[in-house]
């Protein structure tokens, strides 16, 4: 059998070290945050000796390099070999207490080669009586050597930044950074340059620790956000470690906007997205939020996914649910600024929770032929609730249907008609019916058979005129009396008056059933005989005239019902208009 070698794999150590220094982090702020990590896990290691140490970090800037010092537990020149040296390797990973490390990756310190060409890290470890400096290249490269010196427990970072990073070495930038990763972190951070002097975390994470007011959370939400907020709450998700401060916005808010946030992995800023702990439909809130147990990606950009995080994703909906739930008891005023603002979220999560429905459900608003009314209005109204799935019908029936002294919910919208629905189960005493212009037009008058005669002749003209359109012309008697015509769209089918009346038709007690299924696939123009325009055209017998105003009252009953109008049906129109004006018909003005 022949003999198979094994090879190990090569690895340039250069182009390795670029690739993680450069590519695997997203800003060159980045390196402010990985120092941060790596000296509050060096102080939580000494903190499990001595739980009475008190941490410090301290930052500061002198002759253009900046030196990052901790009073950690350090290492020993073995573990720099083992740990720094090697890329990928941790100290942290499979420590016993690894849960308390923000870290675990080992290449954070990689970080540093996007600003500085040069890592030097000078160390004295809690066992050791020695300290070590080691110096490490950007080429792959790295040396040892004793410090003489004395030397105190800790670690301290120097960098001399690229040219092209210098701004990011200023005292300024340094403050603003270690803020911005370090402003909730336990452990006290001092960014120092000659005689300025930042502390940069004295009073933050209060929140974390004990139960603050609300004003307190909306004046730190305000700085945070630069935001006046409705409101603002603290929620829990146990399995996650997660504590969180919830905002509600003040304004509206897009379905497809995603907010940002402030997301933190034991006190340290992890990313300004939610990084999917929010469920889909929190689009009104904005969140300060620490978590203890989860994960973070090798980035530190994101969140792991795992059995934990999908816990806590639901432990969240749970909490941002039950305060909706309650909110109303607890501040009314609260309540009615929420479904001001954020009906279409509320609605969005009542349509999933039914018991949230039944604490919204009164006061959510619906678009209605009458305006906005809410759904205790528009019960006190009429008996049974109408509405219309379809946003062309209901602008086509808006102004009928209120003639008919009917009230028609527009539930074009998300969710709309699934709410009144689940209203429906929620509530037996609820009755809801879908309506479509077929239901109006079935309900508008006949003609008496001897005034039905009269206008026979402009029928047959008008359906020749409109057989080019496939739309029929017919005659009706309705209001309001100033629609000279109504357009219906195709798949309408305009019952018989021989056919018994629907008790579920909600116009019945106007007129009965009209006709029997004539065209039903054909778009109808149905004529106001009550119309004064309409009854001026039986005196008309010019065959040219009736033409232009039958092209007339077509494409304005298309642009009445919010149709679209093509380039020729407005060439008709307007060409319809002019043959009128040159003609001299007075009585035109009054379409």
């Amino acid at each position: 059998m022949e003999h198979k070698e094994s090879y190990i794999f090569q690895v340039n150590l250069k182009g390795m070290i670029s690739l993680l220094s450069e590519h695997l982090y997203s800003n060159p702020n980045t390196f402010v945050r990985e120092l941060l990590q790596n000296a509050v896990d060096a102080i939580t290691a000494v903190q499990h000796i001595d739980e009475y140490h008190e941490g410090k970090i301290t930052v500061r800037l002198a002759l253009g390099k900046l030196i990052f010092e901790d009073n950690g537990i350090g290492l020993t020149e073995s573990e720099i070999h083992q740990f720094i040296a090697v890329i990928g390797e941790s100290s942290k990973r499979n420590s016993v207490d690894a849960q308390d490390f923000i870290g675990k990756f080992g290449i954070g310190l990689l970080s540093c080669f996007v600003v500085s060409n040069e890592i030097v890290l000078e160390t004295r470890s809690a066992m050791s009586e020695n300290a070590v400096r080691w110096t490490g290249l950007s080429n792959g490269t790295y040396q040892i050597e004793p410090i003489a010196e004395k030397h105190p427990i800790g670690t301290r970072v120097i960098l001399s930044p690229k040219k092209e990073w210098a701004h990011l070495f200023t005292f300024t930038s340094l403050q603003h950074n270690l803020s911005y990763y370090g402003d909730l972190l336990p452990i006290p951070i001092e960014c120092i340059e000659e005689s300025q002097k930042a502390s940069i975390n004295d009073s933050t994470g209060l929140w974390l620790t004990k139960q603050v007011a609300k004003d307190q959370l909306l004046k730190l939400g305000n700085s945070i956000f630069h935001t006046n907020f409705i409101d603002a709450f603290c929620i829990d998700a146990p399995t996650g470690g997660l504590k969180a401060i919830v905002y509600i916005l003040p304004h509206k808010a897009q379905f497809s906007n995603r907010q940002s946030h402030k997301l933190y992995l034991k006190r340290m800023f992890l990313s300004d997205d939610d990084c999917r702990l929010l469920p889909k439909w929190a689009f009104f809130v904005r969140c300060i939020i620490n978590t203890d147990f989860l994960q973070a990606t090798a980035s530190r950009e994101s969140l792991m996914t795992s059995d934990t995080l999908k816990e806590t994703q639901k432990e969240i909906a749970e909490a941002l649910k039950d305060y909706l739930r309650n909110i109303r008891t607890i501040d009314e005023g609260v309540y009615h600024n929420l479904i001001h603002t954020h009906y279409l979220h509320i609605k969005a999560i009542a349509a999933e929770d039914i018991e949230l429905l039944s604490v919204f459900l009164e006061d959510l608003p619906f678009e209605t032929n009458k305006g906005v009314r809410t759904f205790k209005n528009i019960r006190q109204y009429q008996d049974k609730i109408y509405y219309t799935p379809n946003i062309d019908d209901f602008k086509q029936m808006r102004r009928i249907a209120e003639s008919q002294g009917l009230l028609v919910i527009n539930a074009a919208y998300t969710f709309e008609e699934e709410l009144l629905k689940k209203a429906q189960r929620l509530d037996s005493s609820i009755r809801i019916k879908e309506i479509t212009p077929r239901d109006i037009l079935a309900s508008f008058h006949e003609l008496a058979p001897e005034q039905e005669i009269t206008y026979l002749t402009f029928l047959d003209t008008a359906n020749e005129v409109l057989n080019e359109q496939g739309c029929e012309v017919i005659i009706k008697s309705y209001t309001p009396l100033d629609i000279p015509s109504l357009y219906i769209a195709s798949n309408i089918s305009i019952t018989s008056s021989s056919i018994k009346k629907s008790a579920d038709n909600p116009l019945n007690d106007i007129l009965g059933s009209f006709s029997s299924k004539k065209n039903a696939d054909k778009p109808v123009l149905c004529l106001n005989s009550s119309n004064k325009l309409i009854n001026n055209l039986l005196s008309v017998k010019d065959d040219y005239v009736i033409r232009s105003v039958v092209h007339v009252l077509y494409v304005q009953s298309l642009l009445l019902g919010k149709y679209p109008v093509n380039d020729r049906e407005m060439t008709l129109f307007n060409e319809g208009i002019n043959n009128l004006l040159i003609m001299g018909i007075d009585n035109f003005i009054n379409i």
